[in-house]
């Protein structure tokens, strides 16, 4: 093993209840991520894998923002339909494009 580093984590995983889903269900709820509260022994704070995602999720979400065109202020759910709809038209773009393609190689044969 190794030396010890200073370390304390007070986990709250092994207090949460773990649910299994019904039989009949088709999709399995994802288990949520442990939690940590760690301390170094100069007495810093490590972030906790659930803040981490947190992050993550709000920096994935600030990209999508800008790529997504709106007028502004969407909350996170009306800017996940938005981009569902901005995506659909994109590929449907790409469709008549290709079928666009598709017609003028065979008008040269």
């Amino acid at each position: 093993m190794g030396a010890h580093t200073g370390r304390r984590c007070n986990s709250s995983s092994s207090t949460t209840r773990r649910v299994r889903p019904p039989a009949s269900s088709a999709v399995a709820p994802r288990r949520p991520s442990p939690t940590s509260n760690c301390t170094t022994g100069d007495g810093k704070v490590i972030r906790t894998t659930r803040s981490r995602d947190m992050a993550a999720v709000r920096m994935r979400m600030e990209a999508l923002r800008r790529l997504v065109p709106s007028d502004g202020g969407d909350h996170d759910d009306e800017l996940l339909l938005r981009a569902a709809g901005y995506i659909a038209r994109l590929q449907a773009q790409v469709q008549m494009m290709q079928l666009m393609v598709d017609v003028l190689e065979n008008a040269h044969d």
